[in-house]
């Protein structure tokens, strides 16, 4: 039986298709996600308390690794329940993952209200917020910017976005090691995305809440 889409399980999975992936051996299942140690500790205890809620099984505790001289931690939920649900929803999992992730159908169908919130746990995981000078004395300019490698995905988002008003753009290519960008520049755009689709990770929103200080009234 197919999971009932609510907007929790859109945010995970938003998440699982940017830092995560789905692994089985026919026996076991297992949902994990990677982030770094110094940036998404907050962020992943707060997706550990929201897959515990929606799968209704606590995730193992998240585990700090050193891997090539870089500390990482990893989220990790063992449970074929969980795994069926995401996959069921359209995720995929094994190998090519990353070039063949997209926001799932089921979730479009159900509208801006659902989607939003994949877009949210992709830009969590996998986007960022900075700011640049253009032609300003200061570093104000805001861009929010995402990664993928795949192609569907990045035009998927251009086209959801745009079509919401935020006047996405998207450049490069798979053939590249950067993938694809999607991004959406200044002010009144970075407004609109706080107001309407936002952030969950506290490293995106301690940025932001530091610009808002400086150059939002």
């Amino acid at each position: 039986m197919a999971a009932k889409i609510t907007q929790d399980l859109c945010e995970i999975a938003g998440a699982v298709m940017g830092d995560g992936n789905l692994w089985t051996d026919g026996s076991r299942y297992r949902i994990e996600m990677t982030g770094d140690s110094s940036n998404d500790k907050d962020y992943f205890l707060y997706l550990r308390r929201k897959m515990h809620h929606l799968f209704d099984k606590e995730p193992y505790p998240i585990r700090v690794r050193h891997f090539n001289g870089h500390n990482w931690i990893t989220l990790r939920l063992q449970s074929e329940s969980a795994f069926n649900n995401l996959t069921e929803l359209g995720i995929p999992h094994g190998s090519g993952k990353a070039r063949k992730i997209m926001i799932p159908k089921t979730i479009m169908e159900k509208g801006w209200k659902y989607s939003k919130w994949t877009v949210r746990g992709l830009w969590d995981t996998d986007g960022t917020v900075f700011f640049s000078k253009k032609t300003y004395s200061t570093r104000s300019y805001p861009t929010l910017e995402l990664t993928t490698m795949s192609e569907k995905l990045a035009m998927q988002l251009e086209e959801l976005l745009n079509s919401k008003g935020f006047r996405a753009h998207t450049r490069g290519d798979a053939t590249t090691k950067n993938g694809y960008r999607v991004a959406i520049y200044g002010k009144p755009m970075l407004i609109k995305w706080m107001n309407e689709i936002g952030f969950s990770n506290k490293k995106h929103l301690a940025k932001f809440k530091a610009y808002k200080r400086l150059y939002i009234n």
